[in-house]
């Protein structure tokens, strides 16, 4: 989180040359919320000064995340808040280098899902992976429908995507335990996805 408000503070111009950006309460609670303490918030404040008035709301957050009564006695005072203009000045920059953030956001999203598209393209084109596990299986599957036991069918295994293997033991309390709650999942998925198999 420290990181992210390195981050955010060096995304902001500064409003003249050598001189911070002053801060948002905004950012006053963000910092309060990622760890730092009111003397360490208190000291940048010092540097940079604040563009907000404290509203009773602001307050009342502010003292949720730890604000000491000396931290929020100068933000009420407003000895450390910036003229109109320099606050203006610093809102107008705000808002830009958030415009440039949606964005950067919204970029990276478009290029996330185009390649998103990419890899379900080629997940179909792949061949089934399941084959040659199935296999080296071939002849030693069995299943056990209404206590009647008879070979698998491994033309119908082969087509599946996804197999899951279980390995259980009869003298493994965890197992009994959890063997049923599995076959009741099974029960319930293996029919609305057929493309999925377990293999006990």
């Amino acid at each position: 989180m420290r990181l992210f408000l390195l981050c955010l503070a060096a995304s902001f111009a500064l409003t003249s040359v050598g001189a911070p950006r002053p801060l948002s309460l905004k950012e006053v609670s963000l910092m309060l919320r990622s760890g730092y303490s009111s003397e360490s918030v208190l000291r940048e404040i010092t540097e940079r000064r604040v563009v907000d008035s404290l509203d009773p709301a602001m307050r009342k957050s502010l003292v949720e995340f730890g604000a000491s009564p000396q931290l929020i006695s100068v933000l009420e005072t407003g000895e450390l808040r910036v003229d109109e203009a320099t606050a203006e000045k610093a809102r107008q920059s705000a808002a830009v280098a958030a415009a440039r953030r949606e964005e950067q956001a919204e970029q990276t999203f478009r290029e996330g899902t185009a390649v998103s598209r990419e890899r379900a393209a080629l997940a179909t084109a792949k061949p089934s992976t399941t084959a040659p596990l199935m296999n080296a299986f071939k002849g030693k599957l069995v299943v056990c429908r209404d206590s009647v036991i008879s070979p698998i069918d491994n033309s119908v295994e082969e087509k599946k995507k996804l197999i899951a293997f279980y390995f259980s033991a009869h003298w493994c309390p965890p197992c009994r335990k959890f063997t049923p709650q599995l076959v009741d999942y099974y029960n319930r998925v293996a029919p609305q996805h057929p493309e999925f198999e377990l293999i006990f």
